[in-house]
């Protein structure tokens, strides 16, 4: 991936389903995002009386992590948090799933969009795990280093 190439990123990213979202001031916690590059950023679906909105209410700096071998992506990105008031943005970024955790739908009162706008992100975009077992198996009969994908810092 080259400097500055961050459709690659925003393409891997989109096929990672969840992470684990930091919040200043908050725990670590598993959520599922939607990503949107065309907004440059995730989406997360939250109750109104979490701490995620809670810290998206006062624009908190938040981390999010993601990992997956099948994406080809390691990322640790940062950025803000904000709620976002749009039906239009609702109605694109709900799924059946979101219907699980709001009994009410995408009318529930405690439905909170919040937006998650990178600011940064350190990336590992490897070549996938058969292309990394080999390049494992190469350098062990070359005594050399393992080609492993390509490690990146994106300022957004």
């Amino acid at each position: 991936m080259n400097s500055g190439n961050k459709a690659i990123f925003w393409k891997r990213l989109s096929e990672i389903r969840a992470g684990m979202l930091i919040p200043d001031g908050a725990d670590p916690r598993p959520m599922a995002h939607a990503v949107r590059s065309e907004d440059n950023a995730l989406w997360f679906l939250t109750d109104k009386a979490s701490d995620v909105a809670q810290a998206a209410n006062r624009r908190a700096n938040a981390r999010h992590v993601v990992s997956s071998p099948d994406a080809k992506l390691y990322a640790t990105i940062d950025g803000q948090l904000s709620v976002e008031t749009s039906r239009d943005k609702l109605d694109d970024i709900w799924t059946p799933m979101a219907t699980a955790w709001f009994e009410g739908g995408r009318d529930d009162d405690r439905v909170c969009l919040v937006a998650f706008r990178p600011t940064r992100a350190e990336i590992w975009a490897t070549k996938g795990t058969t292309q990394s077992l080999y390049q494992f198996a190469m350098a062990h009969l070359t005594a050399g280093s393992p080609d492993l994908g390509e490690h990146e810092i994106l300022e957004f």
